[in-house]
């Protein structure tokens, strides 16, 4: 019985975790969306383009927890500007 529990969720976390790898460039891409109407001055949206850079960098690398993160940093500064 455990050895069928811990099969089934070894599978479930080998399965999910393409699918959450995926998220980081879906983030970069509104990310560029709201780049383009944003009310951030110009120093402002070169480090959002920074932050989104360094994501990608760490996506790329295999470290999406970061990724995520970093992202997040970028589309909060996009929404506290509210344009995205």
């Amino acid at each position: 019985m455990f050895k069928r529990i811990f099969l089934t969720t070894a599978i479930t976390l080998a399965l999910s975790t393409p699918a959450l790898a995926s998220h980081c460039p879906m983030d970069a891409k509104a990310i560029d969306a709201g780049l383009e109407n944003t009310q951030l001055n110009d120093m402002q949206k070169s480090e959002v383009m920074a932050l989104r850079d360094e994501g990608m960098k760490l996506h790329n690398s295999g470290e999406h927890r970061q990724a995520e993160q970093t992202l997040a940093k970028a589309m909060r500064m996009l929404l506290e500007a509210g344009k995205m």
